[in-house]
């Protein structure tokens, strides 16, 4: 968000993360869901809540965020040397809609020595991270070809979500993300 120059806050919603289902399916309901609990919390505010989700998906099974150091590198194994997809889900929830869409992004890992997984699940510590792996950090190199959006991979479509904001006017070149009258003021504020 800090790209699109639009001010924002992290509100983290209480919601069980269940995936079970294909993964457009399961990202479309959690990243509406997690946006529909902050809204209703904040609603009184005037806000736009934006909510994302992010699955892996290799061999038709959903790789989610591990929950230990054994079940991150099983993950990061069975991704070495192949192709898998990233699926990412963004919702916005105002007091006027509901809109949601998902994105999707082929990824090839490289073959990636033991090691090297040892020391990123022990280093990088990734168990907030769907499949086990930030390509904004260390994992980046674990990458070789990548087909679509970079963003999508990341957790947040930053192209698809400035077009929604900017179709809504909500985003302006002469605002900047500034509290302007039909521009985004503090936490999307209308």
């Amino acid at each position: 968000m800090r790209i699109l120059g639009v001010p924002f806050e992290v509100d983290p919603p209480s919601v069980e993360e269940e995936e079970i289902g294909r993964p457009e399916e399961v990202v479309l309901s959690l990243a509406l869901k997690k946006a529909k609990a902050v809204f209703e919390r904040r609603k009184d505010e005037g806000v736009l809540v934006i909510g994302s989700d992010t699955v892996v998906e290799i061999d038709g099974e959903i790789l989610g965020k591990p929950s230990s150091k054994d079940q991150a590198k099983e993950y990061l194994r069975r991704l070495s040397g192949r192709w898998h997809r990233v699926y990412t889900s963004v919702a916005f929830v105002s007091d006027s809609e509901e809109k949601v869409f998902v994105s999707v992004t082929r990824v090839k890992f490289r073959d990636v020595p033991e090691e090297v997984i040892d020391y990123y699940v022990n280093e990088h510590q990734p168990f907030d991270k769907a499949g086990a792996y930030g390509i904004q950090d260390f994992a980046a190199v674990f990458v070789e070809e990548i087909e679509g959006d970079f963003f999508t991979v990341v957790g947040l479509p930053i192209g698809a979500v400035w077009q929604y904001l900017y179709e809504k006017g909500w985003w302006k070149v002469a605002s900047k993300g500034e509290d302007v009258e039909g521009g985004c003021g503090s936490a999307f504020e209308r």
